[in-house]
């Protein structure tokens, strides 16, 4: 194994591009419903807290539930020579983008008097839900394919950076088409938030389906398969009986629990500058924060360990927040005080930071555990660990956050003020209500102070991580070994 030649660059350069380009467009797609899903709850359909977190509890458990058994469909092994994760992407890729633009189109089905779990429009909206997420699902593996498309360990993370990053961008990209298409809302055809959405998710999907399809053709997997069947619960079992999945496993559930902060975002965006289309004013300080994040942390590797990376960031998280509160507080007290309004956006920025490494980090603590899972079983469970990881993150973030947040923003504690429909000048236009001073400063107390508390916690299973440093070389080094055999 000593004498062993090591990998060398494996992705060319075209190829690379490709791979980036689809994951950035997807994750476009996927930010549209992300960010605005809510939204359209919120201010178009007009349901209330109690009906929003109904219509998320049911699609959340299912969410829950079902990709346990997706994971043990696309983690069957694939015959000999042939792509896992790749078919699943094309196969998928159509329908994605059309159940992407169905989640901002609802029939007009009534809602009164009760708006209750049998009703004609819950029904459709979780009969579309449930349907968007299996087939995002799958979709989504075009990102496990950062994880093989080299054997290098250092390309690999590499890609795994190169991918953070363009995801990050992607996420915030639908923020700028949202914008640009809200400019053009004097127009009779885009006066309404409902078309306004409907017309940014139609963009989302087709350049992002024609992309997946088109970068499939020449991305490649070059990690080796075992082709032996297999019973699918064995990896679930490797993944449970391995301590640094269950550490992640539990930090991932913790950082879940943030999701209350991330909801308010876009609502108090449209509290302090007049509508969710300006969303993006507060989401790209946060985005190029994150980018930034995510180049640092690409820098920091070079010193220290990615574990000592993560804390770091989580404890500066927590004092960027702060200041966020501080100053976003300053400027609702003194409107008039542009120091204040600079200051508070600059602030965004800074929270958007550690996000970097929140995101990014967990992706390579997940690849260099299937190595140590791979290692000592044989075996690439690349979907089981994403489904048993995923589980907090699930749990956590959409089941227990899906269920309260909206309780939270609509009931007695927050008391956000819906759009409302009127006649302007002859034309049907959505028109935002004032938020009251109390409303303002609970959504900020929620999106900074509790946010970054969040990820704070969330980063005290990390003391006990130790796949890192010689251990985690070792350990990559039989993955190798292994490989070869095969």
């Amino acid at each position: 194994m000593e004498n062993r030649i090591k990998p060398q660059k494996q992705v060319p350069n075209l190829e690379l591009i490709l791979y980036l380009t689809s994951t950035f467009l997807f994750t476009n797609m996927q930010g549209m419903v992300g960010n605005y899903r809510q939204v359209y709850f919120v201010n178009v359909l007009h349901l209330s807290g109690n009906e929003i977190a109904l219509v998320n509890t049911i699609c959340n458990i299912a969410g829950f539930a079902l990709p346990f058994f997706y994971a043990m469909l696309v983690d069957r092994a694939p015959k000999p020579g042939k792509a896992k994760f790749k078919p699943y992407v094309v196969m998928t890729a159509v329908p994605s983008g059309i159940l992407t633009v169905l989640m901002f189109l609802s029939p007009k089905l009534s809602t009164a008097p009760v708006f209750g779990p049998l009703s004609p429009l819950m029904v459709y909206l979780c009969f579309v839900t449930i349907l968007h997420g299996a087939m995002i699902y799958f979709s989504n593996t075009v990102n496990n394919i950062a994880i093989v498309i080299s054997e290098d360990q250092a390309e690999r993370d590499t890609v795994l950076t190169l991918r953070g990053i363009v995801n990050a961008v992607g996420n915030s990209g639908a923020l700028v088409l949202v914008l640009v298409v809200g400019l053009f809302s004097g127009n009779a055809f885009l006066a309404r938030e409902e078309q306004r959405l409907i017309f940014a998710s139609v963009l989302c999907a087709l350049f992002g389906t024609a992309m997946l399809l088109f970068a499939m053709r020449l991305v490649r997997e070059r990690v080796s398969y075992s082709s032996k069947k297999e019973n699918p619960l064995l990896g679930f079992w490797e993944v449970l009986r391995n301590p640094y999945a269950l550490l992640l496993l539990f930090s991932e559930f913790l950082q879940g629990l943030r999701g209350i902060g991330s909801y308010m975002g876009i609502f108090l965006a449209a509290a302090l500058l007049g509508n969710v289309d300006k969303f993006i004013l507060f989401g790209l300080p946060t985005g190029i924060g994150t980018f930034v994040g995510m180049m640092l942390v690409n820098l920091l590797l070079k010193k220290i360990n990615n574990k000592q990376i993560y804390i770091l960031f989580a404890v500066f998280a927590f004092f960027a927040n702060l200041g966020a509160y501080w100053a976003g507080l300053q400027s609702f007290r003194n409107p008039e005080n542009m120091l204040m309004q600079v200051l508070f956006f600059g602030f965004l920025f800074t929270m958007g930071i550690p996000y970097g490494a929140t995101n990014l980090l967990p992706s390579m603590f997940q690849a260099d555990i299937l190595e140590d899972i791979e290692v000592k079983s044989h075996r690439r469970v690349e979907a089981s660990i994403a489904f048993i990881v995923g589980l907090g993150g699930t749990l956590s973030g959409s089941v227990i956050v899906g269920y309260v947040a909206p309780r939270i923003l609509l009931g007695d504690y927050v008391r956000y003020l819906p759009t409302v429909d009127q006649l302007v000048d002859g034309v049907m236009t959505t028109v935002y209500q004032e938020q009251s001073y109390d409303t303002k400063v609970r959504m900020l107390v929620l999106y900074t102070i509790y946010h970054g508390t969040m990820i704070l916690i969330a980063s005290l299973p990390f003391i006990f991580y130790k796949l890192t440093g010689k251990r985690k070389e070792e350990i990559h080094a039989k993955a190798l070994a292994y490989r070869e055999g095969l």
